[in-house]
């Protein structure tokens, strides 16, 4: 029903991984959440823990657990449109696909950072703010504000306490390169425990956080071309994080958490989505 409410309302309007916790006892156990694809991006969805190794800080650990991941997900939403509405429909299609597994936050560069709705799964409340990412004019964004979102993001993730927490970027602006506040939110970002999943125009600059984030997050990176439909990227996106695994291994009493991951597979052909940085607890 509630799908079916979030179509009908938005038909008209668009005419256009987890920290470590300690158990009873010293050993701490580690949650990794991860996707794995094929050769064509679509989900490989019979791993099981016979195909992967891991290792953490160069040593090979016990892989305790692999599980398709069952938990709500927290997705925040960051929108850098120029103010052209590119992106509201396909942000409509995302959130359709996973309205049932998830709770949103959508923010906008106006150019500052505009909080559209917090997390929420009411589909009046997302209603309304997807209503507000059409056409608003021509608006002039800098590199170091989307820096600042994904940043911000991050920390909001670790203030709802996300088990599952993603954040999905969208921009025609990009980032500026070589800047201070690259760091920061990068480690804010492995914080998080969030992925970092990247849309942006080809041509635009990308540096450490819209471009490395993802590889240390585990996330995803789409290029696309301007004019290009948008919502089958964010329709892949959907896929890949619905159908994310859960892994758990187990550090041995008196070995401290590392934030180095090496999560690897023996399958043929399959590519895993995985941080290869943790959070430190």
């Amino acid at each position: 029903m509630k799908r079916m409410q979030l179509v009908s309302a938005l038909c008209a309007a668009l005419t256009l991984s987890a920290p470590g916790h300690v158990r009873a006892g010293a050993d701490v156990v580690r949650t990794v959440y991860f996707s794995a694809v094929d050769a064509k991006g679509a989900p490989v969805l019979d791993l099981t823990a016979a195909d992967l190794a891991v290792k953490e800080g160069g040593k090979d650990r016990a892989i305790s657990a692999v599980e398709h991941a069952t938990a709500p997900m927290q997705v925040s939403l960051i929108v850098d449109d120029a103010g052209s509405g590119a992106f509201q429909a396909a942000v409509a299609q995302f959130i359709e696909a996973t309205l049932e597994h998830a709770q949103f936050a959508i923010n906008a560069l106006n150019p500052q950072t505009t909080r559209l709705t917090a997390f929420t799964s009411d589909v009046e409340v997302l209603k309304t703010a997807i209503g507000r990412l059409g056409p608003r004019g021509k608006i002039q964004s800098v590199g170091e504000q989307i820096m600042g979102a994904v940043e911000q993001a991050a920390k909001e993730l670790q203030q709802h306490k996300a088990s599952r927490p993603s954040i999905i970027v969208m921009t025609v602006g990009g980032e500026t390169p070589q800047s201070d506040q690259a760091e920061p939110a990068l480690t804010v970002l492995k914080a998080s425990g969030a992925s970092l999943n990247v849309v942006y125009l080809t041509g635009i600059e990308v540096g450490k956080v819209l471009g490395d984030g993802p590889k240390r997050s585990g996330g995803m990176t789409q290029q696309v071309s301007a004019g290009v439909a948008l919502g089958p990227v964010l329709a892949k996106f959907a896929d890949t994080l619905l159908h994310q695994y859960v892994l758990t291994y187990t550090l041995p009493d008196g070995v401290k958490p590392n934030e180095r991951l090496a999560l690897t597979t023996s399958r043929n052909g399959v590519t895993l989505l995985a941080p290869n940085r943790l959070p430190d607890k």
